[in-house]
C-alpha cells in the first residue's frame, strides 16, 4: 500500500518485520536408530534429503528453513565451531547433567572433553593449515549438492586410520568443525514459514552428539520426540522427557515410528501405545503428551516409489484397523478418479502408504498446535493494525471522491493540519514519557517485593523453626521443595502486571481522547472507525513466567551440597545459593515483563500516530474537478478496497484455522 507520510511507512515496515520473526522451530529428537532422519524427510516432503543410513551425521544440528524471512529458497550455510563454543558446549552440558544426575554422569564430562579433543585432532589432519583460519567462520553455498552434505556433515573416515599412502576422500572434510547447518527451501506444503531441525541422537555412543541434542532443547518451540516401536520409552527416553518437563519447554508430541515392523501390526501397535502412555503418566504425572504412530518407511515409499521393505498387505491392514484413515484413503481415491485418465494401482498404493504412514496426521497436529498460543495473538495484533491502515485508506479514498463531487464541506488548510499533527506528536511524546515513568515505578516496587518474598521463603525452606535444617537430617532425602515459592512469585508477577496493564490502558485512553478532540476541531472533520486507538496489544498482555522453572537446578543440586562443604556451613551456603538463584529469576521475570509491555506500548502509540498522520495528510482538490481526477480517485479507492480485502483474507484472526487442513494434505 502506498502512503505519503513517514510514520505510516515506518510502522508498516515494523509490523511486517514482526510477522517475519514469528517463524516457529520444530525439533525432532530421539534415540539413534529410531528412524528420525527418514521421518523428517517424509514430514518435510524432501524425500531423500537427509541421509538415513545408520550413522551419517557428526555433531551437526541441521536447520531446514521453509519460507525463510530472507526469502532465500535454496543453498545452505555451514557454521564452524571456535574454541570458545567448544568450551561452552562442555560447560553447559555439565549444568544439564546436574539437573538429573545418574550413575554414568561422573565420567561423562571427561569423555566429552576427550571427544572434543579428538574432533580437533581429526580436523587438523584433514584441513591442515586452513584449520585455524576456519574456526568461527561460515561457508555460504548458493547451490547445495549431495557431495556438499558429505563434506560438511557426514562422518567420513578417520584420517588416522588410513593406510600408508592411501588418499583421503572429501567425505567429512569439514564435519568435525561444523557446528550447525542451515539449509533453505521454498515454503512447500506448510501453511506458514517454519524451521525443521534434525538433531544428533540421544543415547548415542558418541556422547558429544547427545550433548548437542540436549543443549538444543532450549532453542526450539515444538518438539517431536521419535520413539522406535521396537524399544519404545527406554530409560534414556524417560530421562529426556523429565529434562524437557523440568525446562518447561514448548509443546511436545510423541511419534512412535516403525510400526510396519511389528509382527501383529495394529494389535501390537495398540499395546505399544498403551505402554508408552502409561510410562509417560508415571514419569511426568499429569502432564498431557499426545502419542501418534506410523511408519517413515511407508512415507518414503509414497514419496519416491521405492518399494524396498514395504509390505502392501500390512499397509492396507493398518488402514482397515483405523477407520478414520481408511475413510480418508477412500475419499482420496474418489478424488483421484475425478482426474484425467484411470487411477493407477501404484498411485492408489502410494496414497494408501502416505495416509497409513501417520505423517499427514503429524503435520496437521504440529501446524494446529503452532497456530495457537502467542503466535496467534501476534497475528491478530498485526492483522488489526494493518487492517486499520487499509480501512483508513479506503475511507480517505471515499472522502477524496466526495470532494471531487462537491459532496463535502470545506476542508482544513494544509498549515492547520500540519500544526495539529505537530501538536499531537508533542502531546503523545509527553504522555508516553509519563506512562513509561509510572511503569518503571511499578516494576521497581515489584522487584523489591519479589526479593523480600524470596529471602523469607528460602529461609523457611532451608531452616526449621527450631533452628535445625532438613539438609542435615540423617537418613532422609535432602532435596528441598520450593514449589510454594515459585507459585508465590508467579502470583506476584501476575498481580503486578495486571495493575500495570490497567494503568497503561488508562494513560492510553487519555491520549486517545485528546487526539480525537483535536481532530474534531478541524473544519470538515468526519470521525472514522479507525481513528480510535487500538489497544489490543496491551489488553492481551500476559507476562512470561517460564523463568521460574530454573529454580530446579538449585533444588536438585542440594542433594549433593553436603558432600562439598562441612556440615557446619552447608545450611548457610545453601541458603545463600538458593536466594541468589531465585533473585536472578525474579530479575528475569521483571525485566522480561517490563520489556514486553513497553514494546507493546510503543507499538500501540506508533500505530496511533501513524493513523493520525494518515488522516491529516493534505489532499489538494482545488481545481481538480475533472473526469480524469475522478477516474484517478476511483482507481485509488478500488485499489485500497482490494488491499483491505486481501489483508482480511490473509491475516484475519481465523485464517490460521482455515489453512490448517491444507497442511495435512
Amino acid at each position: 500500500m502506498s502512503t505519503a507520510n513517514d510514520e505510516t511507512r515506518l510502522f508498516i515496515s515494523r509490523i511486517l518485520r514482526d510477522l517475519t520473526a514469528l517463524k516457529p522451530g520444530i525439533a525432532f529428537v530421539g534415540q539413534i536408530k529410531a528412524g528420525k532422519s527418514r521421518l523428517i524427510n517424509g514430514f518435510t516432503g524432501q524425500a531423500e534429503f537427509l541421509p538415513s543410513d545408520v550413522n551419517p551425521w557428526t555433531t551437526v544440528i541441521t536447520d531446514m528453513h521453509f519460507g525463510h524471512p530472507s526469502e532465500r529458497v535454496k543453498g545452505a550455510e555451514f557454521h564452524f565451531f571456535d574454541n570458545q563454543q567448544w568450551q561452552a558446549l562442555i560447560a553447559e552440558g555439565e549444568e544439564l547433567r546436574n539437573m538429573f544426575p545418574d550413575d554414568e554422569d561422573s565420567y561423562k564430562r571427561e569423555m566429552i572433553e576427550e571427544q572434543v579433543d579428538a574432533m580437533k585432532t581429526r580436523a587438523q589432519l584433514r584441513l591442515g593449515r586452513s584449520y585455524s583460519e576456519l574456526l568461527g567462520q561460515s561457508h555460504d553455498l548458493d547451490v547445495l549438492t549431495e557431495g556438499d552434505l558429505e563434506r560438511y556433515v557426514c562422518a567420513g573416515d578417520d584420517p588416522a586410520d588410513l593406510a600408508e599412502g592411501e588418499t583421503p576422500t572429501d567425505r567429512g572434510l569439514y564435519s568435525d568443525i561444523t557446528r550447525k547447518a542451515e539449509v533453505y527451501f521454498e515454503l512447500g506444503h506448510f501453511p506458514f514459514p517454519l524451521t525443521v531441525t534434525d538433531t544428533p541422537g540421544v543415547n548415542d555412543p558418541l556422547l558429544i552428539r547427545e550433548e548437542i541434542s540436549r543443549q538444543y532443547l532450549k532453542e526450539a518451540d515444538f518438539f517431536v520426540v521419535v520413539l522406535s516401536a521396537h524399544q519404545a520409552l527406554s530409560r534414556a527416553d524417560l530421562k529426556l522427557f523429565r529434562l524437557m518437563q523440568a525446562l518447561e519447554l514448548g509443546q511436545i508430541v510423541v511419534f512412535i515410528n516403525r510400526v510396519d515392523e511389528l509382527g501383529q501390526g495394529a494389535e501390537d501397535a495398540d499395546k505399544v501405545r498403551a505402554d508408552v502412555q502409561d510410562g509417560l503418566t508415571k514419569a511426568l504425572g499429569d502432564a498431557s503428551v499426545d502419542v501418534l504412530m506410523g511408519s517413515a518407511q511407508w512415507a518414503h515409499y509414497a514419496l519416491t516409489g521405492d518399494e524396498s521393505g514395504v509390505d502392501h498387505n500390512r499397509v492396507l491392514a493398518w488402514l482397515r484397523a483405523h477407520p478414520p484413515l481408511l475413510k480418508q484413503y477412500l475419499e482420496g481415491v474418489e478424488e483421484m478418479k475425478k482426474g484425467p485418465g484411470p487411477v493407477s494401482r501404484e498411485g492408489a498404493l502410494r496414497l494408501a502408504a502416505m495416509i497409513a504412514s501417520g505423517l499427514p496426521e503429524l503435520r496437521g497436529h504440529v501446524t494446529r498446535s503452532l497456530a495457537d498460543g502467542p503466535r496467534r495473538e501476534h497475528l491478530q495484533i498485526a492483522w488489526q493494525h494493518l487492517n486499520g491502515f487499509a480501512q483508513g485508506e479506503v475511507e480517505r479514498s471515499e472522502a477524496r471522491l466526495r470532494v471531487l463531487k462537491d459532496e463535502t464541506p470545506d476542508q482544513a488548510e494544509p498549515d492547520e493540519r500540519n500544526e495539529t499533527l505537530a501538536s499531537l506528536r508533542s502531546m503523545i511524546a509527553e504522555k508516553s514519557a509519563e506512562i513509561t515513568q509510572e511503569l518503571d515505578d511499578q516494576f521497581a516496587m515489584l522487584r523489591g517485593v519479589l526479593d523480600d518474598t524470596v529471602a523469607e521463603m528460602v529461609t523457611a525452606g532451608v531452616r526449621n523453626p527450631d533452628g535445625t535444617s532438613p539438609l542435615l537430617a540423617r537418613g532422609n532425602a535432602t532435596e528441598l521443595d520450593f514449589t510454594a515459592l515459585r507459585e508465590q512469585m508467579r502470583k506476584l508477577i501476575l498481580d503486578a502486571t495486571q495493575i500495570a496493564r490497567q494503568r497503561v490502558l488508562n494513560g492510553l485512553y487519555a491520549i486517545d481522547m485528546q487526539s480525537n478532540a483535536a481532530l474534531q476541531t478541524l473544519p470538515g472533520w468526519n470521525e472514522s472507525a479507525d481513528s480510535r486507538m487500538n489497544t489490543s496489544a496491551i489488553r492481551w498482555f500476559r507476562p512470561d513466567t517460564t523463568a521460574l522453572t530454573r529454580g530446579i537446578t538449585v533444588e536438585l543440586r542440594i542433594s549433593w551440597l553436603s558432600r562439598l562443604f562441612s556440615r557446619s556451613s552447608v545450611v548457610t551456603r545453601a541458603e545463600t545459593l538458593i536466594t541468589q538463584e531465585f533473585e536472578m529469576i525474579g530479575d528475569d521475570l521483571v525485566d522480561t515483563a517490563r520489556t514486553d509491555l513497553q514494546d507493546r506500548i510503543d507499538t500501540v502509540l506508533e500505530h496511533h500516530l501513524a493513523l493520525l498522520a494518515g488522516h491529516l495528510e493534505h489532499v489538494d482538490a482545488e481545481g481538480d474537478e475533472t473526469t480524469c481526477a475522478r477516474s484517478e480517485a476511483q482507481r485509488a479507492f478500488d485499489r485500497a478496497r482490494k488491499i483491505a480485502d486481501e489483508l482480511d483474507a490473509v491475516f484475519r484472526p481465523d485464517r490460521a484455522i482455515d489453512i490448517q487442513p491444507e497442511a495435512a494434505e
